[in-house]
């Protein structure tokens, strides 16, 4: 069975994500096509591409050639651009050029970018999610490709300036710091400097392979996806620091 993905910011107090499934279930019943809707998460922090693009991260590449709609649009009816992005082991990627993809291309890498045209659509100036992303992610699969103007290149995201891209539910501070930026070894004491709304904050942090090898102390360590996280075993690290998603990070030095 054909598979789309819906991950938004929208959460579920709503009837947007709703208006979206039925938008694509009812394009999908006229041509006698059927699909499965899952739901990635609708849970990403307001506004937060930088979020948005780690959740795509940890569940895209782990699916089957599917269609992914992804909507953290804080600039919708913009002059931002709509794209779909197929990648090279044959996902389709539907949402804003806004930089949400960045993560998972790195990892998938690029086979075609594809401009929408959002005047074909007649969308409203502030729901694409249901207007366009929904019709194009239901296009894809009736007719297993999609055509238009071709790009060279999308919007990523700034990885230069160090910042929390993800908070989880058990207070584990995700950096956007990839291992292959990091210069200590196991076990070295490392200084790191989160910038806090309360001040900057400067934790000494071990570096280790696992949560519970930290003691009662605080730990780094290299996530399932590959960067750099701040914990504290069996404890909420973020509220412990005050820390915030978009709050910048910087490793001062190894003890």
């Amino acid at each position: 069975m054909d598979i789309i993905t819906l991950t938004t910011d929208f959460g579920f107090s709503e009837g947007y994500v709703g208006a979206m499934k039925g938008r694509i279930l009812e394009i999908l019943k006229k041509h006698n096509k059927d699909a499965k809707i899952i739901d990635i998460s609708h849970e990403v922090r307001q506004f937060n591409i930088y979020h948005g693009a780690y959740v795509l991260l940890t569940s895209i590449p782990y699916f089957p050639p599917s269609v992914h709609i992804a909507v953290i649009d804080p600039t919708v009816g913009s002059e931002r651009n709509s794209i779909v992005v197929e990648t090279k082991n044959g996902h389709y990627l539907v949402g804003p050029d806004n930089g949400l993809f960045t993560y998972v291309v790195e990892r998938l890498g690029i086979k075609r970018i594809i401009k929408i045209d959002e005047s074909k659509y007649n969308p409203s100036s502030t729901f694409h999610g249901r207007d366009i992303y929904a019709v194009v992610g239901a296009e894809i699969l009736i007719n297993n490709d999609y055509e238009g103007e071709k790009l060279k290149s999308i919007v990523t995201l700034d990885n230069e300036k160090k910042r929390v891209i993800h908070i989880d539910r058990f207070g584990n501070i995700i950096t956007n710091i990839k291992s292959s930026e990091i210069k200590f070894k196991y076990y070295e004491d490392v200084l790191i400097k989160i910038k806090t709304k309360n001040g900057d904050k400067i934790i000494k942090c071990k570096f280790v392979k696992s949560y519970f090898e930290g003691g009662d102390n605080f730990i780094c360590l290299i996530n399932s996806e590959g960067f750099l996280e701040i914990s504290k075993f069996m404890d909420n690290a973020s509220k412990l620091l005050g820390v915030d998603y978009l709050d910048e990070v910087e490793i001062i030095n190894i003890l």
